[in-house]
């Protein structure tokens, strides 16, 4: 793995001089950690222009943050990776994830990646689809304001855990029939070029009934609100990644535990079988004993080569534009 990521991070620079942009040679931004901008309508704010190395947080769809990370060596356009958090549908924030996005966040930024952790809302307050049409809605703003943020609009990936994989499967493979891509930004493209699911469920109506799956399941019943008993598994389908499942998804790279007892490792396994049958590019990383959180003493691979895992997933896509290894 180690030997790989390097043959790959030495093409990766390549295509990234290695020249870091000081702030005397860019344009100067906001201060880090702040929101940029002038306010917009539907809860937005729209982004001055960015230099290298800065990170700012946004007000980007229906008043929801997004934390947008500059690497500190920067060539225009750059390929974008966005992480969205777990949690159920009904917890969380774009700081939830652990080393899933303090370590592979940095790492893609240290590369020359365009970083952005997101918030969406939550449930069963916000009823779904709000979670996924906030997700969708993120990706319009970051190609609507690709120039000021540096971003390659035709370069965007997007990685996510937990509810975050289902809602990143969502974005990957349902356009706009599935009727989401809703609020501002109308008409810009909601496609991402890449993803990664990490423990997401993937088919809604085959969770199954062993460990905390029905209760997953019963969190996201919680979402739909007054759907009457009989139309609830039509609505569970229709929210289903595998629903969409279609030749022209976006390459996929699927991380799962073989002792996750939250999400069954049969979940992915049903989404990689049904990419692949579809010849979708797919890699299906199964780990072994790293429970549904990836941090377990001992698991394999660990984190910091499932964190190399994704890095090489979305520089192989997003920046040498090459497809995902075959799915083992």
């Amino acid at each position: 793995m180690r030997k790989r990521l390097a043959a790959l991070v030495v093409g990766a620079m390549i295509l990234v001089p290695l020249a870091a942009c000081s702030s005397s040679g860019t344009t100067a931004g906001p201060t880090p950690g702040t929101t940029p901008g002038t306010a917009a309508s539907g809860g937005t704010s729209a982004p001055h222009q960015l230099g290298a190395g800065q990170q700012v947080t946004v007000a980007y769809c229906n008043g929801q943050r997004a934390r947008i990370m500059e690497p500190p060596i920067l060539r225009a356009p750059a390929p974008a990776a966005v992480y969205v958090h777990g949690g159920s549908w009904v917890s969380g924030n774009l700081e939830t994830g652990g080393f899933i996005i303090r370590t592979v966040g940095p790492d893609l930024a240290s590369l020359g990646f365009v970083v952005v952790s997101i918030d969406y809302r939550l449930g069963p307050r916000e009823p779904w689809p709000a979670q996924i049409e906030d997700v969708k809605c993120a990706i319009r703003y970051l190609r609507a304001h690709a120039h000021a943020l540096n971003i390659n609009p035709d370069a965007i990936g997007a990685w996510g855990h937990s509810a975050g994989g289902h809602l990143v499967a969502l974005l990957g493979m349902a356009g706009p029939t599935a009727g989401w891509d809703v609020g501002a930004y109308p008409g810009v493209s909601s496609n991402v070029q890449a993803v990664v699911d990490m423990a997401g469920p993937s088919d809604l109506l085959t969770l199954g009934d062993k460990g905390a799956a029905p209760l997953v399941r019963q969190s996201f019943v919680s979402l739909l609100g007054d759907v009457p008993p009989e139309k609830v598994d039509a609505a569970l389908r229709a929210a289903s990644p595998v629903t969409y499942v279609a030749p022209d998804n976006p390459p996929f790279l699927l991380l799962h535990s073989d002792n996750d007892h939250i999400v069954p490792p049969s979940q992915s396994k049903e989404l990689a079988f049904l990419l692949t049958l579809t010849h979708v590019p797919t890699q299906l990383v199964i780990v072994h004993n790293g429970g549904h959180d990836f941090d377990q003493p001992g698991q394999s691979p660990d984190a910091r080569q499932i964190s190399a895992t994704i890095v090489e997933f979305f520089i192989r896509t997003l920046l040498l534009h090459q497809a995902a290894t075959a799915l083992h």
